[in-house]
């Protein structure tokens, strides 16, 4: 009976990793497909997941923490499935309206992954991934040490890709040089210096 029970136990435990395999394949392929539909951000979610990655290395985390960092990195842009494509490749400025929708997307993305109650510390990550260092960023404005470090990790990483690449508003990008320059003038403010630090010492790798 023990053994009967131990089986049964496994199966589940395999039938649930299956599963949770399943609905990852998935969800990456939408967030996937949502960079693939602007050729400016192709590719963007892989950039940022590499460079946090090995951010997240130099400051050595966890192989656990690395892989939650790594999975937010994946679909930290799935709520931009919320905003409207003229504004996502608009070539001008934004109008508050229209900034209002795009400061949206990290909430988004927490409703549409909320219910896959094992992405809970991913989803924490997500919804952090553009609140500044000193607490001028969205959606809640935290600030410091409140924000937790992969997000942090997570906003420089894509920040600099966002820099290293061309936009529909900025067709040229900036040149390594000048995007290390822009992370250093806002360390502090933008940026945690902790996770600029890190990053300084990496970059010549990525």
């Amino acid at each position: 009976f023990a053994k009967r029970i131990e089986e049964s136990t496994k199966n589940l435990t395999r039938l649930y990793e299956d599963l949770r395999s399943t609905y990852m394949r998935t969800i990456k392929v939408l967030a996937q497909t949502i960079d693939a539909k602007d050729h400016y951000t192709h590719s963007h979610s892989q950039n940022v997941a590499r460079y946090s990655v090995t951010i997240a290395q130099e400051l050595r985390l966890s192989t656990q923490d690395i892989e939650m960092i790594r999975d937010a990195c994946e679909l930290h842009d799935l709520g931009k499935i919320g905003v409207e494509d003229n504004i996502l490749s608009k070539p001008s400025g934004l109008t508050p309206q229209e900034l209002e929708q795009i400061k949206r997307h990290p909430q988004t993305a927490a409703r549409i992954l909320e219910p896959l109650t094992f992405l809970d510390d991913v989803v924490a990550l997500i919804k952090q991934h553009h609140e500044h260092y000193d607490g001028s960023g969205y959606p809640q404005g935290m600030r410091g040490e409140d924000i937790l470090l992969g997000a942090r990790i997570i906003h420089l990483a894509d920040a600099y890709d966002a820099m290293r690449s061309a936009r529909s508003y900025r067709k040229t990008p900036f040149s390594k040089e000048e995007a290390v320059l822009e992370i250093k003038k806002n360390s502090g403010t933008q940026f945690d210096p902790k996770v600029v630090e890190a990053f300084l010492k990496i970059v010549d790798k990525l």
